[in-house]
């Protein structure tokens, strides 16, 4: 059985740790398949890493290629078995995957072209125990973690106007509304008196646009 402690979920909104109770306890099913599925960034590989770290059950985290590769020739491997952006992967491939990894539980993790290639075989729709979606953040995971990164000279963090400029310009996604934040972090150390306004969040905004160009 897979403990999950509550310490690691701190940083973790409620539907990050509702999909990862939900896997843990699919994961003590002795075989069958789980699905992850999500936008990127909105915390997949996060949540894989928080089922691995958890004490109380053999499990590996691999790429698909090498899991296959694995058990094609038949190496030891343990009971559970974790394989993240396995939307990247053929069809063919998953459904060998799943054929091969009969007697362990199979968790892949990927965007939702994961869902759909799932649904067109059989071979792995009918071994499916579990499906689990993550969503962006709402406004109140957002504001908890710009509130976090940014306190503000009060402590309070910056205000609900500058907290839903992030949130919109994010649109609700983590990995990019953490960087966002940690660039607002930046120029917040460097004017520790100035609050951040919702033109810095914009400014910022246009910065990470034009290195990503």
């Amino acid at each position: 059985m897979i403990t999950i402690h509550h310490q690691p979920l701190v940083l973790l909104t409620a539907a990050q740790r509702a999909a990862l109770a939900r896997i843990a306890y699919a994961t003590e099913q002795p075989s069958g398949v789980v699905l992850l599925c999500g936008a990127a960034g909105v915390g997949k590989t996060l949540i894989l890493a928080s089922v691995r770290n958890s004490p109380g059950g053999e499990m590996a985290l691999l790429p698909l290629e090498q899991l296959l590769d694995s058990l094609r020739v038949g190496e030891p491997l343990p009971g559970i078995l974790l394989v993240d952006d396995a939307h990247l992967a053929p069809s063919a491939d998953l459904a060998e995957a799943v054929e091969r990894s009969v007697g362990r539980c199979l968790v892949l993790a990927g965007r939702g072209r994961l869902l759909t290639l799932a649904g067109r075989d059989s071979r792995i729709d009918r071994r499916v125990r579990l499906r689990a979606t993550l969503p962006p953040f709402g406004l109140s995971d957002s504001a908890r973690l710009v509130v976090e990164r940014i306190p503000g000279a009060d402590g309070h963090g910056p205000s609900e106007e500058v907290v839903r400029t992030f949130h919109e310009i994010a649109a609700g996604i983590p990995a990019a509304l953490l960087r966002l934040i940690d660039l607002a972090a930046v120029v917040a150390a460097a004017e520790p008196l100035q609050t951040i306004s919702v033109n810095d969040v914009e400014e910022i905004h246009r910065r990470l646009c034009l290195q990503a160009a």
